[in-house]
């Protein structure tokens, strides 16, 4: 199920573009002040065609003591997407504005909020809901003398003896891989009876990973965070490690928005020798 919450008074008529598309599982809210709540006689039918549960939601502009409030609409727009995150029944809320404030929204729910079977988006209309987001530019990955080069003297600056063990076996796989038609970059792989990270960080990665995965993947996405410098990294990392380009974006895109909070925490429990 997807509710769509409809900041009126700015994407005004044009954003109710697609309203046909949405079906008896969906929820439209229209929030509309006494400032801006027109409505066309072909808007008028279209809402009693729309086949999603519709509510008009009128919302207050002033406080008791008449003084207007600046941004009143979406105060209580954000407040009611909060409600809805809170009651954990809906795949994905769209919030159909092109106010980029919104975004600040965005960014708490992802931080403080987040919910894996969640999704919050900012659409400026109803179809873009509808339409594939563009592809994940693909970033060309380094040759294998840059990658060897850029693992060594990450694992060298840590100064973990195990992490350079690893290192070292990884790149006498790449130096001498083994005869199959199928064979892989190895990611870093380090000793479970001496861990490098805190529970704090391995429970986030956990966490944004999805609680039902595996502890090796668990393990393989801290390490690759950890020697990940940038975002680039990161994405290259991921290719590597997953055979399917599908599931690398997927990883990619949840890890993304915490990546640099991630960075640190991964460094905060390190052993020293």
């Amino acid at each position: 199920m997807s509710v769509y919450l409809v900041d009126y008074e700015n994407v005004y008529i044009e954003g109710l573009q697609g309203m046909e598309c949405l079906t008896p599982s969906d929820k439209l809210h229209i929030f509309y002040t006494q400032n801006r709540c027109g409505l066309t006689f072909q808007l008028y039918e279209q809402l009693i065609a729309c086949q999603a549960e519709v509510k008009l939601n009128e919302v207050a502009v002033s406080l008791k003591n008449n003084d207007p409030v600046k941004n009143a609409l979406d105060m209580q727009l954000i407040m009611y997407a909060g409600y809805l995150i809170g009651l954990e029944k809906t795949d994905t809320i769209y919030i159909v504005s092109k106010d980029k404030d919104f975004q600040l929204g965005t960014e708490f729910y992802e931080k403080f909020l987040y919910n894996e079977n969640i999704t919050l988006k900012i659409i400026p209309d109803i179809l873009s809901a509808f339409q594939p987001e563009p592809a994940l530019e693909k970033i060309p990955d380094i040759s294998n003398q840059e990658e060897k080069k850029f693992i060594l003297d990450t694992a060298e600056n840590m100064m973990e003896e195990t992490m350079i063990s690893a290192v070292k076996s990884a790149i006498a796989t790449i130096d001498n891989p083994a005869p199959s038609a199928n064979a892989t970059i190895p990611v870093l792989s380090l000793d479970n009876s001496s861990p490098l990270f805190t529970v704090q960080y391995h429970n986030t990665v956990r966490n944004l990973l999805g609680k039902s995965s595996d502890e090796e993947t668990v393990n393989r996405l801290c390490e690759i965070i950890s020697v990940s410098n940038t975002l680039v990294d990161f994405n290259n990392a991921l290719a590597r490690y997953y055979h399917d380009g599908q599931s690398a974006k997927q990883v990619y895109h949840k890890f993304k928005p915490r990546f640099q909070d991630l960075r640190h925490l991964s460094r905060a429990g390190r052993k020293t020798p």
